[in-house]
């Protein structure tokens, strides 16, 4: 499951990995995302692949539905966190495995931060202090395996000059649902 797939491109890459017989689900709330997904799947052939309305706080799958859940830069915009990594556990199966790359900070940001839609848009926003990141990855009863930082630059000055003063990074985490 690819939550908060968008247009597609990382269920896309996950059907090369799961072959023909495999299955990628893609759950998104952008109505236009989603038509842009389904047309560059028919077009690319990915018979595996299916992509679902919906939000990452609350998936329409049942529980342990999963062998993996992804999502790229998308968790960091979600107002609630915590139910989006709940929501990951509920839908992975004992063993399953979690793989997020997000934004992150190393210290809190301010109100003008999370207030400033060009940083919103460059997903500075929303982004939570690692720690805490970490934590509701945890709390939601999976267990973090792996921390990789990820050589990143902000495109706009403004970003750029959010990024060096609270910390913020791009990381990947590797989770798994415990046995």
């Amino acid at each position: 499951m690819d939550l908060g797939s968008g247009s597609g491109m990382d269920s896309f890459f996950a059907a090369v990995q799961v072959g023909p017989g495999g299955q990628v689900v893609g759950v998104d709330m952008t109505p236009e995302q989603l038509d842009k997904a389904e047309r560059l799947r028919a077009a690319a052939g990915f018979g595996q692949v299916t992509f679902h309305s919906g939000r990452i706080e609350q998936v329409p799958y049942g529980d342990g539905s999963f062998d993996a859940v992804i999502s790229n830069g998308v968790i960091n915009l979600a107002p609630d966190k915590p139910r989006v990594f709940a929501e990951a556990a509920r839908v992975l199966r004992p063993g399953g495995r979690l793989a997020v790359a997000d934004i992150v900070t190393e210290t809190t940001l301010t109100d003008a931060i999370v207030d400033d839609v060009e940083l919103w848009a460059s997903c500075i926003g929303g982004a939570p202090q690692q720690d805490a990141y970490l934590a509701a990855i945890e709390d939601a009863g999976l267990r973090v395996e792996m921390v990789t930082t990820n050589p990143y630059r902000f495109l706009s000055d403004q970003a750029r000059g959010a990024s060096d003063r609270f910390g913020v990074k791009s990381v990947c985490v590797l989770a798994r649902q415990p046995e």
